[in-house]
C-alpha cells in the first residue's frame, strides 16, 4: 500500500467568493469528513495537490494530511470538482479514514503480458473496464490490481467473477467483462475503377451514312 503526505491548513471562511479569491492566490479550497467527526474545511497547495495528482496517476493511496495546528489525519481523496473549460481544477473532497476500518474503494486494473490471441493469431485486444471497485481494511488497499492476460486466446474473455485477489473483495458485479481479444475486422475490398468509353451524342439533323437524310425532312413547298 502506498502512502503520501499532504500540507494542508484549516479555514473557517467557506462559500464561492472565498473558494474563487483562495484559487486566485494560488490555494486550493478542499474539504476532509469522516470518522464520526465534523467535516473540516481545508486549504491546500494548488501545485503541490496538482504534482500528487501527476505523482500517483489515479493509484489508490492513502493521504496524510498534515493539517496545520491539528492532528495528522488519514484519509482517501473521493472526488475532485474540475472546470474542464478552463482547466482548472475547483475542489478536492477527503475521507478520514482509520487504518482497522474495513472500506469500499475504486482502484485501477493493469494488464500484465500479452495475449497469444493477438501476438500468435492476430486479434485485437479490447479492455473494456478499467477501474473496479473493492472492500478491504484500509491498511490492506492495493495500489492497483494486476491481471495477467498472457493465456488468453482469439475470443476470449475475462470476467470479473474470473478474478480473485488477497485480502480484496470485488465489489463490481462479476458478469461485468474486463478484457477481451477480438476478431480483427476484415478489410472491405478496394472497388474497381471501370473505364467506361463515353460515346458521342448524336447531333440532331446529322446526315446519316450511306446518303440517307433523316426522318422528319421537310416537304418542298408549293408557289
Amino acid at each position: 500500500m502506498n502512502q503520501v503526505s499532504l500540507k494542508a491548513r484549516q479555514r473557517t471562511d467557506t462559500g464561492k467568493q472565498v473558494a474563487k479569491s483562495l484559487r486566485r492566490d494560488g490555494a486550493l479550497p478542499a474539504v476532509v469528513y469522516g470518522s464520526g467527526e465534523s467535516s473540516t474545511p481545508l486549504t491546500l497547495d494548488y501545485r503541490e495537490f496538482e504534482g500528487f495528482l501527476r505523482k500517483t496517476r489515479g493509484e489508490s493511496v492513502v493521504i496524510n494530511l498534515e493539517i496545520e495546528g491539528m492532528e495528522d489525519k488519514k484519509a482517501l481523496l473521493r472526488d475532485i470538482q474540475r472546470d474542464y473549460l478552463r482547466n482548472q481544477l475547483l475542489h478536492a473532497d477527503f475521507q478520514q479514514i482509520r487504518m482497522s476500518d474495513r472500506i469500499t474503494t475504486e482502484v485501477s486494473l493493469v494488464m500484465i503480458g500479452e495475449p497469444i490471441g493477438v501476438t500468435r493469431d492476430g486479434g485485437v485486444l479490447d479492455q473494456s473496464l478499467r477501474v473496479v471497485e473493492i472492500s478491504c481494511v484500509a491498511s490492506e488497499i492495493p495500489e492497483h490490481l494486476e491481471v495477467d492476460i498472457s493465456e488468453l486466446s482469439m475470443g476470449d474473455t475475462i470476467h470479473i467473477s474470473d478474478l480473485s485477489f488477497e485480502n480484496v473483495e470485488i465489489v463490481t458485479d462479476g458478469e461485468v467483462a474486463v478484457v477481451s481479444v477480438l476478431t480483427p475486422m476484415a478489410e472491405e475490398p478496394e472497388e474497381e475503377e471501370v473505364d467506361l468509353e463515353q460515346e458521342e451524342p448524336e447531333i440532331i439533323g446529322q446526315a446519316r451514312e450511306d446518303g440517307e437524310e433523316e426522318d422528319g425532312t421537310e416537304d418542298e413547298q408549293e408557289d
